[in-house]
């Protein structure tokens, strides 16, 4: 690939955390990274302006990956108050172009770039050149989104997975869909696969074990089931991964995703104890004739945490070529 000197500011931009970098968005490098708590900040505006402060030269074009649908005037981060337009954005930067792409959207073109020391493989298999590719993940909300190729272009296309229903498979997870779903009725697939699912799994566990309701956050739970040093954490990961395993395998299936399935966002690094075992392997596969399918296709946990940025500069690129 030929040397490029375009580069962009370019922005990861979740209810918990923003991530920024300067980026060659033809060579995909990065620097200047920073990550910052996006509760510092009333808006994505103020975000940007406060990292410029600390990067030498501005570049005039910009990209956000966002936590939201990106239409409209006006967009925001999920799980955040943050409000904001493209033009108030684009004065933020100084820049004179400035393009935005859902956050699942921007990680599914990250996809193709990401090397052995950005991911690691859960279930065995080889990608099948040019077949769709899909990514999921969980953080802050639950999301997806597929890559495929078609009239020699990758195109990625993301939808609103987390809120699409919880299906309970046995009488146990039957029960905590009551308990999630309370008084709305209806239990979206983010109310369990998310920081606040894991929380509502631990609280619901307890309950059926008739012990005291925990006072937990997720990052607590998760703690404590890595370091093997409590049953309900344990058995809450336990739980959270085979419900993770179990729809993975049925969006593999949905979209014969045979160029891979990745997993990413913020709590994948965290529980890779979890997803790198055979509980996980076997609930992904067990799809009945489809079993065999299944074991073939490999499974990616996404460990870069700028796997995102990179995604969004590739958006970028797409966005305003030379």
């Amino acid at each position: 690939m030929q040397a490029s000197k375009r580069t962009a500011i370019i922005g990861d931009i979740g209810g918990t955390h923003a991530r920024f970098a300067i980026c060659d968005i033809d060579e995909l490098s990065v620097s200047h990274f920073a990550v910052f708590q996006t509760a510092m900040f009333a808006s994505l505006p103020e975000a940007v302006a406060n990292y410029l402060e600390s990067i030498p030269d501005n570049p005039d074009i910009a990209g956000f990956a966002i936590a939201d649908p990106v239409t409209g005037d006006r967009m925001g981060v999920e799980n955040s108050s943050w409000s904001f337009s493209a033009d108030e954005v684009k004065a933020a930067c100084g820049a004179d172009r400035v393009h935005f792409v859902n956050n699942f959207e921007a990680l599914a073109h990250s996809l193709p770039y990401l090397i052995a020391h950005d991911r690691c493989q859960i279930n065995p298999g080889e990608p099948v050149d040019g077949a769709p590719m899909i990514v999921l993940g969980t953080g802050g909300e639950f999301g997806s989104a597929m890559l495929i190729e078609a009239f020699g272009k990758r195109i990625s296309i993301a939808g609103h997975a987390g809120h699409a229903a919880f299906a309970a498979s046995n009488d146990r997870e039957m029960v905590i869909l009551k308990k999630v779903a309370g008084n709305f009725g209806y239990a979206p697939i983010q109310s369990i696969l998310s920081g606040r699912g894991i929380e509502a799994l631990h609280a619901a566990l307890a309950d059926i074990e008739g012990m005291p309701e925990p006072k937990l956050g997720a990052r607590d739970i998760i703690d404590l089931a890595i370091r093997d040093e409590d049953q309900l954490a344990s058995d809450t990961l336990d739980c959270f991964v085979s419900i993770l395993a179990r729809l993975a395998g049925d969006m593999a299936l949905q979209h014969d995703a045979r160029g891979g399935v990745y997993i990413g966002r913020g709590i994948t690094p965290k529980i890779l104890k979890y997803l790198d075992n055979d509980r996980f392997r076997e609930t992904w596969r067990n799809k009945g004739e489809m079993s065999a399918h299944l074991a073939s296709i490999p499974v990616y946990a996404i460990l870069a945490n700028d796997a995102g940025l990179r995604g969004a500069a590739v958006a970028t690129s797409d966005a305003f070529p030379m």
